[in-house]
């Protein structure tokens, strides 16, 4: 019982494609794939065009760094928990996205 605590411990640990990608530990070109394919992976995204979505979101800020976003970790994130499953989340500056009503 014991190793099978250990060894689940080392697999919810073990680095992942997908954290890397979002940690910044690719170049600009992988870390995007792997994010949009990851992004398109849920039938929500499947859709989803990262260039488009870009060129339509950043004009909207009005600080930095979101007006220079390039990369899409400026402002979505993940986080994994213990058990590997992953929370995901967009990090928008407070009161700063001008609405186009």
């Amino acid at each position: 019982m014991f190793t099978l605590a250990v060894a689940l411990l080392c697999v919810s640990c073990a680095s992942r494609v997908v954290d890397d990608a979002f940690d910044g530990k690719f170049d600009y070109v992988e870390e995007t794939k792997t994010i949009v394919e990851y992004c398109q992976s849920c039938h929500i995204h499947r859709k989803f065009e990262s260039g488009e979505h870009v060129s339509m979101v950043v004009p909207k800020y009005t600080r930095e760094p979101y007006l220079s976003a390039d990369r899409c970790n400026t402002c979505h994130t993940i986080k994994r928990d213990f058990w590997g499953d992953i929370t995901r989340s967009t990090q928008f500056p407070d009161g700063t996205m001008i609405d186009e009503r």
